[in-house]
């Protein structure tokens, strides 16, 4: 018999022709729904919009939607001809400037004249110059991000213009959105002392909602939403996202996974397709009957939150391939970000020693495409049963070990693309003196000093490549090097990246510093004319204290300038 199953929202209608069929059909009705977001943002709009355009434009459509909301008119061209009536609405030629903001809290200022730049409340002769909602006929507003805020609607095209003018007399009251992030400051790699070092969540936004301050980012949660860029770049788990948290999207869909082959059998083996809810729904139901009976259709909020911990978790648990379909027209921003990380991701299984490397992770473009592609056999003969509770590198780590342990031919180390977020670093010897410079600044001590010894040691498991070492190296000496090396992932030990011996203070023997560090300065200073004595250049081989004591046995006194008055 023939069922029809539907996903777990009952919307998508999922034929059950086969055996496979049926197993899903099964493996969706088990599926628990996705918990609901804890934490919310709240706007409020009283209905005051803004419209900027060309005059011709845009006074027809105030005069439709004056009728709803409370408007007012920048003209950015005035009429080609003059009115035979006033304007319906408050009117201003001008241009605007520095527009910002987002639903029910929109900011802009106005040139008027001749270059005069006034504020928006000033310009039009209302007290308020912060507006609720705007609708855009011409793009002269400037916000050039790949989602727009809340409340923005960019309207050039008669297409735009007729889903405005359905939709902003409605946008009216209080709404809310889920809080999508979550951010954790002590574990960020986007700077210390100063310097920049990971920018991959600012590069992804396609909100421009992330901003660094300094050391650290701030998030805007007014301007996000949600499409989870910065979680899938994150290379240390600082940015996390939350609707729902990872860790639901790894075990649904391994409890899934497992469901279906408990009752497939020697059907082809299941892949999972990752679909954003809203977005990508309507062109998957027109292609619900097409696409084959072994692929499970799993919503999440937006594919571009999907990372490569859930990647890699969703193979090692026996998925054969990962589908992700973000929908019509995804943001390019996140296009880049879930391309970058399949291409990572492509070089690991390739390190791997899988086969099928470049079909294991597919980005849809489309619906119809997931018909597309003839069945693969899984990574895994035995899948993994870990959950996907912990940090990203932990879990990063479990799928890893499950897939090498089960790899046929596996390397043991391989280069990856330089936007990777693993790898190692190499440092030149001869010129680092071990100052501990890039210890003090590794966000995620990867680069360890040795106590009392002077010893650079480093961590692999732990580095994310973000160059802060790099910058903070006063003698240029590491490098980046972004690969993959599997033993130090699944056997995570330190190694040694240089040492030297102690420098002991001729007087007292007290160690304070490395030989290599004594003689680089005694070369740097040779030819400064405070040095060109041997009594001098003596005193720089001791301790600070016998140093001090020396020069007031010599001198009895200290005048720093006299050899260079004489």
């Amino acid at each position: 018999m023939t069922e029809t199953p539907t996903d777990p929202d009952g919307e998508i209608q999922w034929p059950a022709s086969t055996r496979a069929g049926r197993a899903r059909a099964i493996a969706l009705d088990a599926l628990e729904p996705m918990p609901q977001p804890q934490e919310w943002v709240e706007y409020k709009s009283s209905g005051r919009l803004l419209i900027i355009g060309p005059a011709d434009d845009a006074l027809p459509l105030a005069k439709v939607l004056d009728a709803h909301l409370s408007c007012v008119l920048l003209a950015t061209r005035p009429p080609a001809e003059p009115p035979d009536t006033a304007p319906p609405v408050r009117y201003l030629d001008g241009r605007p400037r520095n527009l910002a903001g987002y639903l029910g809290a929109f900011t802009l200022d106005v040139e008027v004249d001749r270059g005069r730049v006034l504020e928006a409340g000033a310009a039009f002769g209302i007290e308020s110059g912060t507006f609720d909602l705007v609708l855009d006929l011409d793009g002269s507003g400037g916000l050039r991000m790949d989602e727009p805020p809340p409340g923005y609607y960019l309207a050039i095209d008669p297409a735009g213009r007729e889903r405005a003018l359905e939709e902003l007399p409605a946008m009216v009251g209080d709404f809310q959105k889920s809080r999508y992030f979550a951010y954790d400051p002590e574990i960020c790699a986007h700077g210390a002392s100063g310097m920049t070092g990971c920018s991959n969540c600012l590069l992804a936004c396609a909100t421009e909602a992330i901003v660094s301050i300094g050391d650290k980012v701030e998030v805007n949660p007014y301007l996000c939403q949600g499409c989870g860029s910065c979680a899938t770049v994150c290379p240390t788990g600082a940015m996390q996202y939350q609707a729902p948290p990872v860790v639901e999207v790894i075990d649904g869909a391994r409890r899934m996974l497992k469901t279906f082959r408990d009752h497939a059998r020697d059907e082809p083996a299941p892949e999972i397709l990752l679909y954003s809810a809203d977005s990508a729904q309507p062109e998957l139901t027109a292609h619900a009957d097409d696409l084959p009976e072994h692929v499970l259709p799993l919503a999440v909020e937006d594919v571009g939150s999907v990372g490569m911990d859930a990647l890699l978790s969703l193979l090692a648990f026996g998925a054969a391939r990962v589908l992700l379909l973000p929908g019509p027209s995804p943001a390019p921003s996140k296009v880049q970000a879930s391309r970058s990380t399949i291409q990572v991701l492509d070089r690991m299984l390739e390190a791997l020693g899988d086969r099928e490397h470049a079909q294991r992770v597919v980005w849809l473009d489309d619906a119809g495409e997931a018909a597309a592609h003839h069945p693969i056999a899984p990574m895994v003969s035995e899948p993994a049963t870990f959950s996907g509770l912990g940090n990203k590198r932990e879990v990063i780590r479990r799928a890893l070990k499950v897939l090498h342990e089960q790899a046929a031919a596996p390397l043991e180390i391989a280069a990856l693309p330089g936007q990777a977020a693993f790898g190692a670093i190499a440092v030149d010897q001869e010129a680092c003196t071990l100052c501990m410079g890039c210890v003090s600044v590794c966000p995620a001590s990867a680069v360890q000093g040795g106590g009392d010894r002077p010893r650079l040691e480093f961590r692999e498991d732990h580095c994310v490549q973000c160059g802060l070492c790099e910058q903070a190296c006063p003698e240029d000496a590491i490098t980046l090097q972004p690969r993959i090396n599997f033993r130090a992932h699944l056997e995570p030990h330190s190694s040694l990246l240089n040492e030297a011996p102690m420098h002991h203070c001729p007087d007292c023997g007290k160690a304070f510093a490395t030989e290599q560090m004594i003689e680089r300065m005694l070369g740097r200073l040779a030819g400064h004319w405070m040095y060109q004595d041997e009594n001098a250049r003596n005193r720089l081989l001791l301790c600070e204290d016998c140093r001090i004591q020396k020069m007031w046995d010599e001198e009895g006194s200290i005048e720093v300038h006299r050899n260079k008055r004489s």
